[in-house]
């Protein structure tokens, strides 16, 4: 069975008043400014360059929890967490980047030829969907890809920010992939024997619609996403917005299962009147070393149904997370999605500051 993990490492959270992230990009060595460092809010459109000064200022409508991202070509990334902690202008020094003057090295040999990994790679980072088939990755070649056969694991890496086009959705995304991973049950790259893909990284937008000319693409795309679900979520309004819960195959009461609370950390979202898992354990399993055991919410799948057609199945670690304003949760490590919801992927994905109008 295949399960699918998206994270994009971005989490917000909103306060009423317009907020301002200000300061000073320097080389470390030379103690000397950058001009011209690219500073922008992790999945968002929100982006300035650095002046002769090296200075930046970002002003957005309200407080985001989201990580600032910091780059200059030559230099190692540098991210900011929590970056609306400093009120005052603060300084930032980027260390030269060695390993960013080699060349990618595209690793030879190994069951699979490159030409049949990268396929898989487009499939499982873009998405198959019609948005994820309109997008075009500029830079593949700087794409590295290995398969470990002691894990039947197909790995990828990228030193360049992957320059994704998204013909259908009209966006540039600039993602700097800090993980991908497609593990099988055999050595394969067969989609019958996946049993995980999982992709990770920070990512930057720049709207490239006129007058607009995407906003049905976009209202579609958003619409029975991860997203959407979670606003619904958040807001107990699961009918309204046309989601629908089954346990064990039948229609349920979504109130008898999870309960709704606000939080300061956010939305908290806990399981109650958890049911029965189906697997039963019979004897005495031997746990191995370092091996962690399920949960008891592990083994149990919730499914929802969206407009009556498309089905999700979700899988939960600890039985509890919390939602922001923007509809991501965190802890990202609490849910796994499959079926529909699971299918979407980085072509299918909005701005997290994108703002959906019926």
């Amino acid at each position: 069975m295949k399960t699918f993990l998206l994270f994009v490492a971005a989490l917000f959270v909103s306060v009423a008043s317009a907020q301002t992230i200000s300061g000073y990009v320097y080389d470390e060595a030379e103690n000397k400014p950058l001009e011209g460092a690219y500073v922008y809010l992790d999945g968002t459109t929100f982006s300035v360059s650095t002046d002769a000064r090296g200075f930046f200022r970002i002003t957005t409508s309200q407080k985001y929890n989201a990580t600032l991202v910091i780059s200059f070509m030559g230099f190692e990334t540098l991210r900011v967490e929590d970056p609306y902690q400093y009120t005052k202008p603060f300084k930032v020094l980027l260390r030269e980047d060695a390993i960013a003057l080699k060349e990618v090295v595209i690793t030879k040999g190994g069951p699979f030829s490159r030409k049949q990994m990268l396929r898989i790679f487009r499939e499982q980072f873009l998405g198959t969907s019609a948005s994820g088939s309109s997008c075009k990755i500029e830079n593949e070649d700087d794409i590295s890809l290995y398969y470990d056969t002691g894990t039947n694991t197909l790995h990828a890496q990228a030193y360049k920010p992957l320059i994704i086009n998204n013909k259908r959705l009209e966006y540039k995304i600039s993602f700097d992939l800090s993980a991908f991973e497609v593990g099988y049950n055999i050595k394969s790259l067969s989609d019958f024997d996946m049993r995980r893909s999982f992709f990770a990284g920070t990512t930057f937008y720049t709207d490239l619609s006129t007058n607009h000319s995407a906003d049905k693409k976009r209202k579609a795309a958003y619409l029975g996403s991860v997203v959407h679900f979670m606003k619904a979520v958040a807001a107990d309004d699961w009918k309204s917005q046309k989601f629908q819960l089954y346990i064990d195959r039948f229609p349920a009461n979504h109130k008898d299962y999870f309960s709704v609370k606000d939080t300061l950390a956010g939305t908290m979202v806990r399981l109650i009147n958890v049911p029965e898992s189906p697997l039963k354990t019979v004897g005495m399993t031997l746990k191995k070393k370092g091996e962690v055991t399920p949960s008891k919410f592990s083994a149990i799948k919730y499914v929802v149904l969206y407009n009556g057609k498309e089905q999700s199945s979700i899988t939960f670690d600890q039985g509890y997370f919390y939602i922001d304003h923007s509809g991501l949760f965190f802890p990202i490590s609490e849910l796994t999605f499959s079926g529909y919801m699971g299918g979407l992927k980085a072509g299918d994905l909005l701005p997290n500051n994108y703002s959906y109008t019926p």
